[in-house]
């Protein structure tokens, strides 16, 4: 009797998890998805997406909160904070913008050349090649595991003043931009003839409103849910430049998930990036119209007249950052997108 009851109290303290064994099912993983913008943008809703298809198909094993609006950490507090994790039970994850990584990659600095995309269609022909695979293999040196990439959208210039951005260096000189912290962001703005301003996103309103910057280059989604239109006179439509996220965690939590764990999000992390694209494209007009419906910031097109005399300004940014990103990537990105 005494030996029947010591075999079954472990069975049963395994049965109310209090017994832990490493890669069961009954092991509980926290998933702290950080990032710095409003829930209503497709980055916000592809993060809620992931976060509520993992924690139904997935509750016991794996459970995601998210974190929006800078609450939990900004993008480079992110970053380091993931980089320095050892947790094997806690992991974080992020979608900070492809330039935040240009330090950990020097081919990365491909998206933000202006121009080098036509549209969307030629960005996803990119990230889903095995080059945009070869782009961020070093992020695992550093500690991060690179995951997905996910949209914003093309972007767009804004400007407060009497008449919009149209004609370069005119328009543009003497006039401050506030920038992504890219080194080829700021290059670009001097090649259109204006004075670039690094300055981290939730600062941005409040440095348009007072005047600190004259003007800034977003997605669609981003002026509408910042208010940016509310303190700018004119939105130029250029889509000179792709704004896109890449989907990161600890490389050290990940490589210690068990692999059925790590396949399930993998495949759950696909279907949030489809729903992403969706949402995206969906904000690309969508938002534009509530912009242009606001009675604040008018809404104008570039010609294609205009947009070529801003490739043609803009060309050099490229050469000047050929050897960065490596002669040899260009060459191929240029193949893949048959330019």
């Amino acid at each position: 009797m005494h030996r029947r009851h010591t075999v079954m109290l472990p069975l049963f303290l395994l049965m109310a998890g209090l017994i832990f064994i490493p890669g069961s099912a009954l092991a509980q993983y926290v998933i702290k998805f950080s990032h710095v913008v409003s829930p209503q943008t497709p980055k916000g809703k592809a993060a809620e997406l992931f976060a509520k298809l993992v924690n139904e198909r997935m509750a016991g094993k794996v459970k995601v909160e998210v974190f929006p609006s800078s609450q939990l950490y900004n993008d480079n507090k992110v970053m380091e904070a993931m980089r320095l994790s050892r947790s094997k039970t806690t992991g974080i994850m992020a979608a900070p913008s492809l330039s935040k990584f240009v330090k950990f990659s020097r081919t990365l600095q491909v998206f933000d050349i202006p121009f080098i995309f036509k549209g969307i269609e030629d960005v996803h022909k990119l990230v889903d090649s095995p080059l945009a695979g070869q782009m961020t293999d070093p992020l695992r040196r550093k500690g991060l595991r690179a995951l997905t990439f996910w949209d914003n959208g093309m972007k767009v210039f804004s400007i407060k003043g009497d008449a919009p951005l149209r004609n370069t260096p005119e328009d543009f000189k003497g006039r401050k931009f506030r920038i992504q912290s890219s080194e080829v962001h700021a290059a670009m703005i001097r090649a259109l003839g204006g004075v670039p301003q690094k300055l981290p996103f939730k600062e941005v309103y409040t440095a348009l409103s007072q005047g600190v910057v004259d003007g800034q280059e977003n997605a669609w989604s981003n002026v509408h849910s910042k208010k940016f239109h509310e303190v700018q006179s004119w939105v130029s439509v250029s889509g000179h430049s792709y704004l896109g996220y890449l989907v990161v965690a600890s490389n050290h939590f990940w490589e210690n998930l068990p692999k059925d764990i790590r396949t399930q999000l993998t495949a759950i992390l696909k279907e949030a990036t489809e729903a992403n694209r969706r949402f995206a494209a969906e904000a690309d007009t969508g938002d534009r119209k509530k912009v242009e419906a606001s009675g604040y910031a008018k809404v104008v097109d570039l010609t294609d007249a205009e947009k070529a005399a801003w490739r043609k300004a803009t060309a050099k940014v490229e050469d000047q950052f050929r050897k960065q990103i490596g002669a040899d990537t260009l060459k191929q990105v240029h193949t893949l997108l048959g330019h």
